[in-house]
């Protein structure tokens, strides 16, 4: 069988065939009920599928795919898959890094663009499109000290820094300088701008080469 002639709905009945199998193959459970470690292992394993079988995915496939199979982890992997095998996707680096369980340090910028610093752990990744943009990258994690789960939007134009672990660093030291000190005030500022690039390379400079980046 070549996958690649097949009509398209043959084709997203064969995906959902495969998928299927390797929910199966961790018991009866469904998608949504498995621990993280095994959804990982679905996801891999359906990857892996998809390589030996040099099945191609095109926008238009995982489109459909996203329509039809609604809350459905598939057109999340084909689209992560189809990423890792082109190397196009400015999110390559960091989706093969923010795994599961995975304690990170996420350094970015808040929407009002001044420097944020998080220690969580990553529930899951997914790469999709968002607004205007052909991709975007949805980060969705735990942090530190908190019970339920937030939500991160990166797009290609933003600046991401992962680093691996929970970091204690003081970051007022890195962004702050102070403007005036006696014995009973100390008046401090930001160093920088708002969206200011050089934050990213002093970051960088103070805590070394992050695991992963964006921009």
């Amino acid at each position: 069988m070549n996958f690649n002639q097949l009509s398209q709905m043959e084709q997203m009945d064969y995906l959902s065939e495969l998928l299927a199998n390797e929910i199966f193959n961790l018991g009866e459970l469904p998608y949504h009920k498995l621990l993280l470690g095994q959804q990982l292992t679905v996801k891999k394993g359906f990857h892996e599928s998809l390589k030996a079988e040099n099945i191609q995915i095109t926008d238009v496939l995982i489109k459909v795919v996203e329509e039809e199979f609604a809350g459905s982890p598939m057109a999340s992997f084909l689209r992560e898959y189809g990423y890792s095998i082109t190397q196009s996707s400015e999110f390559t680096e960091v989706v093969e890094q923010l795994t599961p369980e995975r304690k990170v340090t996420l350094i970015k910028f808040s929407e009002f663009g001044f420097p944020v610093f998080i220690n969580t752990v990553i529930n899951s990744v997914e790469v999709k499109p968002y607004a205007q943009y052909n991709e975007s990258l949805r980060i969705i994690h735990k942090p530190k000290k908190k019970r339920s789960l937030w939500q991160n939007i990166i797009l290609p134009k933003d600046e991401l820094l992962v680093y691996d672990g929970w970091l204690n660093v003081d970051l007022d030291i890195i962004t702050k300088e102070t403007i005036k000190e006696n014995e009973s005030v100390k008046v401090t500022q930001s160093k920088y701008s708002s969206f200011d690039r050089t934050f990213i390379a002093d970051i960088v400079s103070a805590l070394g080469q992050p695991i992963a980046k964006v921009n």
